[in-house]
């Protein structure tokens, strides 16, 4: 009995290893995408693109502003990253009031993902144009593609 938990918690430390090194090789691809895509750009602190919240700021530099609708969201670099906190910030708060409370902040959850797909599809158009509609299905659906995606970019200038 003790032999056979000795191998599974061998095994699932093992399991868990190889997915932390393959988590590490795409945040690392990620970062060295990005990386490339801001210093062609010449956004200015491009070391940021190795700090995670700061990626939001870079890719906010490099895109500007997108559009959603009719609307356009200014000043990006400050919106990516800000959003986040202030969904949580938001949640915690909402989070106190029973049922209409959850449901506000579920709907803020889904309203964030829908921004950041927007995003995501802006910054493939800008720099692959029309494969950006199925770069941005696979990076969604295969989430492992999106920093493959930004790697292989990191030395394109953009289309548009």
């Amino acid at each position: 009995m003790d032999n056979t938990l000795g191998m599974l918690l061998l095994f699932g430390g093992f399991v868990a290893l190889i997915f932390s090194l393959i988590g590490i090789a795409l945040y690392i691809l990620f970062a060295v995408g990005l990386y490339g895509l801001a210093k062609n750009a010449n956004t200015g602190n491009e070391w940021l693109a190795f700090i995670p919240i700061a990626q939001f700021y870079i890719i906010g530099k490099i895109l500007r502003e997108v559009k959603i609708l009719n609307y356009t969201v200014p000043q990006l670099e400050l919106v990516l990253p800000l959003a986040p906190v202030a969904l949580m910030v938001v949640g915690a708060i909402l989070g106190v009031i029973p049922i209409l409370g959850g449901l506000v902040v579920f709907l803020l959850n889904i309203a964030y993902g829908v921004f950041y797909v927007v995003v995501l599809y802006n910054f493939y158009k800008k720099y692959k144009g029309q494969d950006a509609v199925l770069m941005t299905i696979l990076s969604i659906v295969l989430p492992f593609m999106g920093p493959i995606y930004f790697f292989t970019m990191r030395n394109l200038p953009p289309i548009e």
